[in-house]
């Protein structure tokens, strides 16, 4: 169950980054268009030409990017670290592109290192070095396309040590990174540790430890919330209560041990037969419920009767023959009606089951 829940933690955390992500991509993707409409980056060709380089090319990049990405993180087939490597590749390039068209502004040429402080949200190291090659690659080539097409000079600065000092931050930015990564995944092991004692004590809190059936609180709060729907929806449902006929002369003649070998029995068989329609609960001794949600009278029928059966034939080791049965009260819930009435009709028809000679079931009026 805790491996479960990690994987789910996980998967919730990932979902909300990717979608924050894209997001924010899609707004710098608007604002980066303004940018390269509004801002003349050369004067030296033609309008026409401008256009195509400054404004449509950078667009439909950034355009098709978003789009590959969507969908790539849609696809079923793609695991979720493959889909990180996506979304930080769409950072990238998101912010690559401004940074490759403007590379004649300084401050611009170091923009793709945001995209090495935005792997920390995955703390995955190999992500973060990665990410840092990728934007040592685009600083060098932006600096050398400076140096050489811009002719900069860097206000009197070599232009190896500028571009050595730029290296030398994407490197200690990639390290401090890495450091971030290394305590971020511990504090999201220590969260996801804790959550899951959480949800192991509150699933201990709910279950019968015997027969791995939901408990009586378990039921009395499921049994409000069905209410609920049910007036809000107008579904059907109903509830069944089991009780092992003549349990206690089980117990006095093959003892408590071999009596929780019969209450196990029926628990599995209600478990089984009822897990696509409604939840099992133990109610409490050798009485036990089933609350079924949204089916027809029928179906209910069908697997009430499917369990009693199957129970009365069911061969106990311990025994010198068959025949240990149980009886069963059904009652669909009325509009308007409490929980505790509509429990007590069903406890009612048990009784009615009881005594005109057990081993049967009936419904409630």
């Amino acid at each position: 169950m805790n491996d479960i829940n990690k994987e789910d933690i996980e998967a919730r955390w990932q979902l909300l980054v990717w979608r924050a992500v894209i997001a924010i991509c899609g707004v710098t993707f608007g604002l980066s268009w303004i940018l390269f409409a509004c801002h003349r980056v050369t004067k030296s060709v033609s309008s026409g030409i401008y256009m195509l380089q400054y404004i449509f090319i950078p667009v439909i990049i950034q355009i098709v990017t978003l789009v590959v990405c969507y969908f790539m993180i849609k696809a079923d087939t793609m695991s979720n670290k493959k889909k990180d490597y996506v979304v930080i590749g769409l950072i990238f390039v998101s912010i690559g592109v401004i940074s490759f068209t403007y590379y004649s502004v300084i401050p611009l040429i170091l923009l793709p290192c945001i995209t090495i402080v935005a792997t920390a949200l995955f703390a995955d190291q190999a992500l973060t070095i990665w990410s840092s090659v990728a934007v040592v690659i685009l600083t060098v080539i932006d600096m050398i396309r400076y140096h050489v097409e811009a002719d900069g000079s860097f206000a009197g600065l070599n232009w190896f040590g500028v571009l050595c000092i730029y290296l030398l931050f994407v490197i200690l930015l990639c390290v401090m990174v890495v450091i971030v990564n290394t305590h971020t995944k511990a504090l999201m092991n220590s969260i996801t540790g804790s959550y899951n004692r959480q949800v192991t004590l509150m699933s201990e809190l709910m279950i019968d430890p015997m027969t791995g059936l939901y408990n009586r609180r378990s039921f009395e709060d499921s049994l409000e919330k069905e209410i609920e729907n049910v007036e809000q929806t107008g579904a059907k449902s109903y509830v069944t209560i089991f009780d092992i006929d003549h349990f206690k002369e089980v117990n006095d003649t093959y003892g408590h041990s071999n009596g929780d070998i019969v209450i196990k029995a029926l628990c599995k068989m209600m478990k089984d037969k009822s897990k696509d329609m409604g939840l099992a609960f133990r109610y409490g001794g050798e009485e036990f419920v089933i609350l079924f949600h949204d089916v027809e009278l029928s179906k209910v029928m069908n697997v009430v009767e499917d369990i009693r059966t199957e129970f009365r034939c069911y061969y106990f080791h311990f025994m010198n023959k068959d025949g240990i049965t149980c009886s069963c009260g059904v009652a669909e819930y009325a509009k308007g009606e409490s929980s505790k009435a509509w429990f007590n009709r069903a406890d009612s028809a048990l009784y009615k089951a009881k005594e005109s000679g057990r081993n049967r079931t009936v419904i409630s009026e």
